[in-house]
């Protein structure tokens, strides 16, 4: 849970260091578009980690690797890793961290128009 809280602790100074080297200022607006960027990458790093890692590519890799490998190289092919035993890493932490950021983005919303 510490580490949890410390990760969180740790985007949000990186989200204020951002928010000063880009914009210069910070209000809720500048917030939540820093937020934003920041959460929509990680959440999308985090949800490409989990489709490799589901092996939806297994398939396509091995049958492009069976079709486009030249012959006297198909034993090297065969012996090749798939992208899911590539990316074993887990992926929930990273998902919900950057929901936790886009969550943050959303209350700044909130609060900027009530």
């Amino acid at each position: 849970m510490k580490t949890k809280i410390v990760y969180f602790l740790g985007l949000q100074l990186l989200i204020f260091i951002l928010i000063f080297i880009v914009y210069g200022k910070i209000n809720l607006v500048t917030y939540a578009n820093m937020s934003f960027y920041v959460g929509g990458i990680i959440t999308f790093f985090g949800m490409m980690t989990y489709v490799l890692s589901g092996g939806f590519f297994d398939f396509f890799t091995e049958s492009t690797r069976k079709v486009f490998t030249p012959k006297h190289f198909k034993k090297d092919a065969s012996e090749m890793r798939l992208p899911s035993e590539i990316f074993s890493f887990p992926h929930k932490p990273i998902i919900a961290l950057g929901l936790s950021s886009l969550f943050c983005m959303c209350i700044a919303l909130f609060v900027y128009y009530s």
